[in-house]
């Protein structure tokens, strides 16, 4: 469609500049009548071989008309695609890209601190790593330390040994808890970065195509506002041309052909740019429909993302109950 614009922005340029004039090639659409400007009066009279005084008489109450058309077709941007009556069509669209601006700058600072989060927590589970490996070395030297028998003399010295012992082993475990919690930790980020923070981003993806959809509607706009003067003031001059010479006696045919043909191919051209504009504003309006769906990717996102917490809580709880179970066996004197 006319708006689309692609997730690749490294060549959104480039794209950006492709020729569109045939975008709409296979699609027609009739001008609705209060945009076509109406040639009837000064057309009939030079049509017919013996024109009546009469049809000169009505001119004013043509040009009245056709003026009222004219501000139709100036203000056809501004026409609600839903409810032509009402002329807020670029007062919403301009409601609309302000809120996007805010929307996307807040969403972006959201994925900033989702992703900032997360490692932040990596790293407090790599701490966990290395309390695990300096828990190892503490075990491994207690021996050292704690079991050197001739050293101390004491009635109770096999049990001494023997308590030093069940202390390693439950340390063990411990490690075996910081250990899992790395591991738990890698799972759930690489899960998040895989699912949740991809739909983080993808809701990013879809805000800046919707700012460049806008962007390129006020681009063509702009164009398109600067074409319809030219045409208008074409074909008005045309036409009053033509009044002017209806009411001269030497009429040369040619200069009256080439008038009334410069006036209807302006005519046409003008009717042509008039549907392309009310079908690039009808396919926005479709597209901005579908945008809204975007509201369920926020949905989709954080509900993604609360449950992959819960799951690997839940296991982090799991584990963490299992080495305070172990705990309450350590012997304390």
């Amino acid at each position: 469609m006319f708006l689309t614009v692609p997730n690749d922005f490294s060549n959104w340029k480039k794209f950006a500049n492709i020729e569109l004039t045939d975008e709409f090639e296979s699609i027609k659409i009739n001008v609705p009548k209060r945009f076509k400007l109406n040639f009837d009066q000064v057309l009939r009279g030079l049509n017919d071989q013996d024109p009546e005084l009469e049809e000169q008489a009505q001119v004013p109450e043509q040009t009245v008309n056709n003026d009222s058309i004219v501000n139709n077709i100036t203000q056809i941007w501004n026409e609600n695609p839903v409810d032509h009556s009402k002329l807020d069509f670029m007062e919403n669209l301009q409601t609309v890209n302000v809120s996007l601006s805010t929307f996307a700058d807040i969403w972006s600072k959201l994925c900033i601190l989702v992703e900032r989060m997360e490692k932040r927590e990596l790293a407090l589970h790599q701490d966990h790593q290395r309390f695990s490996y300096y828990l190892g070395q503490f075990t491994s030297n207690s021996g050292n330390l704690y079991g050197i028998e001739n050293m101390v003399v004491s009635e109770a010295q096999p049990e001494e040994s023997q308590n030093m012992s069940i202390i390693n082993t439950i340390l063990k475990q411990v490690m075996k808890y910081f250990t899992t919690t790395k591991q738990l930790k890698d799972d759930e980020l690489t899960s998040l970065s895989s699912d949740t923070l991809e739909n983080f981003r993808k809701l990013q993806d879809y805000l800046a195509s919707l700012h460049f959809l806008i962007e390129r509607i006020g681009n063509f706009k702009n164009a398109s506002e600067k074409q319809i003067h030219v045409l208008l003031n074409r074909i008005m001059k045309t036409n009053e041309r033509l009044f002017q010479i209806k009411i001269k006696s030497d009429i040369r045919g040619s200069e009256v052909d080439k008038l009334v043909k410069l006036l209807t191919e302006s005519a046409e051209e003008l009717n042509n740019l008039l549907s392309y504009i009310i079908l690039v504003k009808s396919t926005f309006l479709t597209e901005f429909r579908l945008f809204q769906k975007t509201k369920y990717l926020v949905s989709e996102t954080f509900q993604d993302w609360f449950l992959e917490k819960v799951k690997y809580g839940e296991l982090q709880q799991d584990s963490l109950q299992r080495v305070f179970n172990d705990l309450q066996d350590m012997p304390l004197k």
